[in-house]
């Protein structure tokens, strides 16, 4: 049994280029349970041994397999590996037992109906069958979508449909690179940069894998553009964290070829040589998450020499003054990093205007220093509601970290979906999110979204982000909808259930000692995420069948407000909102959302088979953005004025006794979309 799961979770890691290193670390592995198992039955065997007879055989080969399954790896769930390890051991022991006593040997005696050997079999059949079979039934039904009503408007487009550009598609690299792309059949060589400063443990072993020093890393990318004069929004992507020979960056492909035929030009960078892989069992690469944000900053300054240079593919073709980024897991967080890069040490004639963010990890681009703030860009993440590798929606706390100072319009947005995962977002990452061998049976992979689907949503946000940003006039292009209300985009989204938050540099929210409960116990404080506390202060409501909970707070109005705006996200049981809203002259008006959009209850994410393997809760409490336009609250009463708004409550129904959260009520005067 051991032999099996062992083997079983090397193959899952076997990739070319590091096959002697695995069997290196297996043979190091096996010789040091061997003696551990050794020492421990010579322990037991001079000291219990004096009373006690023991197998010593299976005593000393239960030892060695122990040492050998415990380090594997448990993957999403702890205690699911090692129920499962003590579950095969016990039947596999068991299984052991019988047939060891059944084996023909002279002297033995006949087989009886009670004879312990029969029992022993039938236990083992019990233990290892019922557990195999519970691990292979075990599971979630299919999503129930929930009706949140219909959208004030619907998106004309299918902007997951391919645009109507011609799609060309090209390599840049060192030139020297043992990868094709990258080395003879690159279209445009790249100098090498020294990160020497920045990166620790790059030592021989890499060199020898990768072919270059620290001093020397590459600047690759697979490039996909429109045909057509231009000049064209420029975005680079860039994949995460997966096996360093997984070849990430072509991963984006399904992204790079749909942004190019709607007018960008992507470019997914190759960042593989900074992955994991099994040298890094010994001592893995520290500062990677500097060295990540740092060559893009380089990426960006070769894009600058080509598209000013005479004779290049991008002469003239590139826009410069509208560069998003967008990245996956830890590229999601290295995106926002290298774009505090760039204002910090700006690239003249460049400027990166959107960053978005799929599934992002989040806190580990700040070696001692303090979190990434983003300032006068637009932001927007998406996380997954299964998502088993970065369990906590990390990417609302970067969301918190978005600052507007003014001027040009600029909105900060987040959708979580539920039933979508981590790797999916890159197409060569599958389905699997964490772990190898037996602990990848844990993760319910029956309950995700196909991964087409997962990636049409990417593929529709990202082309209604990077197109409506990197336009002329982002506060009025119509693509902006379909982040202030995800049922913009209904007919052409995956039948799943989602949250959408918005906000943006026009909303004015209330202060917090402005803001009144009442008929209910309040406690503030910082969003409950899985992962621990998220940044984003909000007010924890808890009320009595009796109540009717009232949250009011001061809010002044203006000429160009056009909505009251708050999040909420009903945690105990269904509830709705009524908004209620008052001006200087005591006028007053009210709308109920609840007409057509209840309060949104969490989403399961419950990636796991069962929920009571999961280590923390299975519910993120992600509120909802709601917006309910000034139109809505004249029209009972034609007499109140917005422009002298003074004060707004939410006055909460429920059929009983709940609870809910709610945070960031204020008001919006953007441009409507």
């Amino acid at each position: 049994m051991t032999i099996a799961l062992v083997a079983w979770n090397t193959v899952d890691q076997v990739v070319p280029g590091v096959g002697g290193a695995l069997a290196g670390q297996l043979a190091v592995n096996v010789a040091l349970a061997v003696g551990i198992a050794v020492v421990v039955t010579g322990l037991l065997f001079v000291t219990v041994g004096r009373w006690v007879a023991l197998p010593w055989a299976y005593t000393a080969t239960l030892v060695l397999s122990l040492v050998l399954l415990l380090t594997l790896g448990a993957g999403a769930t702890f205690t699911g590996y090692v129920l499962a390890v003590g579950v095969l051991v016990v039947g596999v022991s068991l299984l052991g037992a019988g047939l060891g006593g059944l084996w023909p040997r002279r002297g033995r005696r006949p087989l009886r109906v009670r004879d312990g050997r029969v029992a022993a079999l039938g236990l083992a059949v019990l233990v290892l069958g019922a557990s195999g079979g519970w691990l292979a039934t075990v599971g979630q039904g299919p999503v129930v979508v929930v009706d949140e009503g219909q959208a004030p408007s619907v998106l004309g487009d299918d902007l997951s449909a391919p645009g109507p550009y011609a799609v060309a598609e090209l390599t840049y690299g060192s030139g020297s690179d043992r990868r094709p792309a990258y080395g003879a059949e690159a279209a445009l060589t790249t100098d090498p940069v020294d990160v020497s400063s920045l990166v620790a443990g790059w030592d021989d072993r890499r060199r020898e894998l990768w072919g270059f020093g620290a001093d020397a890393f590459p600047l690759n990318a697979r490039v996909w553009y429109p045909e057509g004069e231009g000049p064209f929004p420029l975005v680079l992507l860039v994949h995460g964290n997966k096996s360093n020979a997984s070849a990430s960056e072509d991963g984006f492909r399904y992204l790079g070829e749909h942004l190019a035929g709607h007018g960008v030009i992507a470019a997914s960078v190759d960042q593989n040589f900074l992955n994991t892989g099994v040298l890094d069992r010994s001592g893995g690469l520290r500062g990677v998450e500097r060295v990540r944000a740092a060559l893009l900053r380089d990426h960006v300054a070769a894009w600058k020499s080509w598209t000013e240079r005479d004779g290049t593919p991008f002469t003239d073709k590139v826009d410069l003054d509208a560069v998003g980024l967008l990245g996956h897991s830890r590229g999601g967080e290295a995106v926002a990093a290298a774009t505090e890069l760039l204002q910090r040490e700006p690239i003249d004639g460049v400027r990166v205007r959107s960053v978005l963010a799929l599934a992002p990890s989040d806190g580990q681009a700040r070696p001692g220093g303090p979190a990434v703030t983003l300032r006068d860009v637009n932001y927007l993440v998406l996380q997954g509601s299964h998502d088993a590798d970065v369990v906590s929606f990390g990417g609302l706390n970067q969301y918190e970290r978005v600052e507007f100072s003014g001027g040009e319009y600029r909105f900060a947005a987040a959708l979580y979906v539920e039933r979508a995962n981590h790797g999916q977002f890159n197409s060569r990452w599958g389905r699997h999110d964490v772990g190898y061998g037996l602990p990848t049976l844990f993760l319910d992979d029956a309950a995700l979204l196909p991964g087409e689907e997962q990636r049409r949503i990417a593929r529709l946000y990202a082309t209604a982000y990077f197109t409506s940003t990197l336009g002329e006039d982002a506060g009025a292009s119509p693509g902006l909808a379909v982040f202030r209300d995800h049922r913009v985009a209904d007919p052409w989204l995956p039948r799943t259930n989602y949250v959408s938050r918005f906000t943006d540099s026009t909303t004015v929210t209330a202060e917090e000692g402005t803001v009144r409960v009442d008929a209910a116990t309040r406690s503030t404080g910082p969003l409950p995420l899985r992962g621990g506390p998220g940044e984003d202060p909000v007010h924890r409501l808890e009320w009595s069948a009796e109540q009717r909970p009232v949250v009011a707070a001061d809010v002044a109005g203006g000429p160009d407000v056009d909505a009251v705006v708050f999040d909420a996200v009903a945690t105990g049981g269904p509830a709705s909102i009524t908004v209620r809203a008052v001006d200087a002259a005591g006028e007053h008006a009210s709308h109920s959302p609840a007409d057509s959009r209840p309060l949104r209850t969490p989403l399961v994410g419950q990636y796991l088979v069962a929920r009571w393997l999961h280590a923390a809760p299975v519910f993120e409490p992600v509120p909802q953005t709601y917006r309910v336009p000034v139109d809505d609250l004249t029209r009972d009463n034609p007499a109140f004025d917005p422009a002298r708004l003074t004060s707004v409550e939410l006055v909460i129904d429920a059929p009983g006794a709940g609870s809910a959260i709610v945070s960031d009520l204020g008001v919006t005067g953007g441009p409507e979309a």
